[in-house]
């Protein structure tokens, strides 16, 4: 079905699409927007952020945010009030919406829809510092002479518990990647749906100037959130070690930390813009993602853009980079295993049959296809509850 279409087939539903919050726009931001650009009279509710600043829509909607919105500077600490988020994500009165479609990677997918009203999630992941990834976030084990640690781990079996739980009141559950909806039948007991989340593949470019580029100035693009469960500082620090020269591009209190310290061996680009992105693409040769990821768009924007991309062998990118093809994997345990992959692909010319097998790669990703795969999802599921 194609857009108009659906659009036209399901304009009659009251619809509330639901996020977690927004201060930058990332992966799940893209898909945010798409969602919405599929049901123009949808109202937008979140917890808090700035969507009027963050988001690029076709179309105008009310944003309606939680309690927790009211707070002064929450930017610099909503952190802390992680155990608020199910109480303000329950809070919305959702009561006369037909359809309610949450996109979550935090609580979003625990709000309270009607008995009448339909709820779809798409999940980019579960909570990672409440499940798999807690320990990277949290690396101090709990003991008597850290009770902070130990209130920690209560608090966060209690958001497990509750992740479970709300989990129940979602009738049709989507994923982004197969290993996020591996992840969701583990933790959830439930099964999903993939739909791969859009890239602008618009981003390629087809020239072969890098290839010209002698080894020893060819340099390796970390961009990403800089978050300890990705890798970056450490992985920067690596890099450095073994003479790669790098560019790190993206956002988070550890890219700060790296401009301080290697500021003179390092080209830094914070907080990009979307017409920055294409320009730092073109300054690299590959592009080193060091972590397992849920999906990961910029390793597919990277792709659309020219570049190698090294990435672990496991996780979402498992799904998106093509060995020896768009790139090269690695064991994700293993410095030695991605010192290997970084060096072919500084090594590897990129020809125009390169250029021609990424290029197919990434149209999969294209938006065209998420609106295709998400309408018809979204349809299938209105048709067997009767709401169309």
């Amino acid at each position: 079905m194609d857009k108009e279409n659906f659009i036209n087939q399901t304009k009659h539903l009251k619809v509330a699409v639901v996020h977690d919050w927004m201060f930058s726009r990332r992966g799940g931001e893209k898909v945010l927007e798409q969602i919405l650009n599929l049901f123009p009279n949808a109202d937008l509710y979140y917890l808090f952020g700035n969507p009027q600043e963050v988001l690029k829509l076709e179309h105008t909607h009310q944003f309606k945010a939680s309690f927790l919105a009211k707070i002064p500077f929450i930017k610099k600490f909503y952190k802390t009030l992680l155990p608020f988020f199910p109480i303000a994500i329950e809070s919305f009165d959702l009561s006369n919406y037909n359809l309610i479609i949450s996109s979550s990677s935090c609580v979003a997918k625990g709000i309270v829809p009607s008995p009448l009203g339909l709820h779809i999630a798409y999940i980019h992941s579960p909570m990672r510092y409440a499940w798999d990834q807690e320990h990277r976030y949290f690396t101090k084990s709990p003991s008597f002479k850290r009770p902070v640690e130990i209130l920690r781990r209560i608090l966060l079996n209690r958001l497990r518990i509750w992740d479970i739980t709300s989990s129940i009141r979602i009738d049709k559950l989507l994923t982004n990647s197969h290993f996020v909806a591996r992840r969701c039948s583990l933790f959830y007991g439930k099964s999903s749906t993939v739909i791969y989340p859009p890239i602008h593949t618009q981003f390629f470019q087809n020239n072969l100037k890098i290839s010209c580029a002698s080894i020893q100035k060819r340099k390796v693009l970390l961009f990403g959130a800089w978050t300890p469960y990705k890798k970056m500082y450490e992985t920067l620090e690596f890099l450095i070690q073994n003479g790669i020269q790098v560019i790190a591009a993206g956002h988070g209190e550890e890219i700060l930390k790296a401009q301080k310290k290697f500021k003179q061996n390092v080209e830094f680009f914070l907080n990009p813009t979307d017409d920055e992105v294409p320009i730092i693409f073109s300054k690299a040769h590959a592009l080193l993602f060091p972590a397992i990821e849920d999906f990961g768009i910029v390793p597919l924007e990277a792709t659309s853009s020219g570049l190698w991309v090294i990435a672990p062998n496991q996780g979402g990118t498992k799904e998106t980079v093509l060995h020896e093809l768009t790139g090269y994997t690695f064991n994700e345990n293993s410095k030695e295993c991605m010192l290997k992959a970084v060096l072919k692909a500084l090594e590897r010319d990129l020809s125009e049959n390169d250029l021609k097998n990424m290029k197919k790669q990434v149209e999969n990703f294209s938006i065209e296809n998420f609106q295709k795969n998400f309408s018809h999802e979204v349809f299938v599921t209105l048709k067997n509850e009767n709401l169309l």
